[in-house]
């Protein structure tokens, strides 16, 4: 079952404040002034701000991976990861070190966008579990974990809302 409905204010100024990071505050004041809304599904909370839409999972507000949140997307630090490495990580799978074939500079608990070494095609979003410099210098283990990836719940809710 699905069901849409626009955020009263306050709790549009809740979710607003968790979005200050993705997009400048003139910009976010004019699309709150257009309304917030919050799409609902069996398992999935998207909220959904003028072209911009992110997946709510516990305490992250991440942004879709959907074209209009592409400059979103592009400010985020990027891991790249191994031909291998694509079909796991597109299915929800943990990025793991030997994959990654280049990185960004990040921190622990950043957002993180996956991509294919190939294509850089955006692949999926996660938190980083090391900074950049350790996972530089490890050899194996987990260093993002996957919170959003192509062809999820999310994902297929944006391309039916």
């Amino acid at each position: 079952m699905l069901r849409r409905r626009t955020l009263p204010s306050q709790e549009a100024e809740k979710v607003v404040e968790g979005l200050s990071s993705f997009l400048g505050q003139g910009q976010l004041k004019k699309l709150v002034k257009r309304g917030v809304e919050r799409v609902d599904a069996e398992k999935v909370s998207l909220i959904v701000l003028g072209p911009y839409v992110f997946v709510e999972k516990g305490d992250w507000l991440v942004p879709v991976l959907v074209k209009p949140n592409a400059e979103i997307v592009d400010r985020l630090p990027s891991v790249w990861v191994d031909k291998g490495a694509v079909p796991r990580i597109a299915s929800g799978a943990d990025v793991m070190r030997p994959g990654i074939t280049r990185m960004d500079e990040f921190k622990q608990g950043e957002l993180v966008v996956v991509r294919d070494d190939k294509h850089s095609q955006p692949l999926a979003v996660g938190s980083a579990l090391i900074n950049s410099s350790e996972a530089a210098e490890a050899s194996r283990g987990r260093v993002v974990k996957n919170i959003h990836h192509v062809d999820d719940a999310a994902w297929k809710l944006v391309n039916i809302i």
